[in-house]
C-alpha cells in the first residue's frame, strides 16, 4: 500500500529523523509514573497502527 502524495508548498523539505524505539521504551518504563508504563509504551511507541485500524477507532466517532 502507497501512501497518497502530498500536497505541499514551495521550499518545503521532507526529512526523516531517526529515534531509537527500544530506548524510548526503556524509558518510559523507567521514567513514567503513569500506570503500566512499559504496555503503554510498548502499545503506543513500538507498534504500528495502520490507517484502516485508525478508521475503525475513530470513524464511528465522527458518523462514518
Amino acid at each position: 500500500m502507497t501512501s497518497p502524495p502530498a500536497l505541499l508548498g514551495p521550499g518545503v523539505q521532507l526529512r526523516r529523523t531517526l529515534f531509537d524505539v527500544d530506548a524510548a521504551c526503556a524509558r518510559i518504563a523507567a521514567e513514567s509514573t503513569y500506570p503500566d508504563a512499559a504496555a503503554f509504551a510498548d502499545e503506543y511507541v513500538r507498534s504500528r497502527h495502520s490507517d484502516t485500524d485508525a478508521l475503525t477507532v475513530f470513524a464511528p466517532r465522527d458518523g462514518r
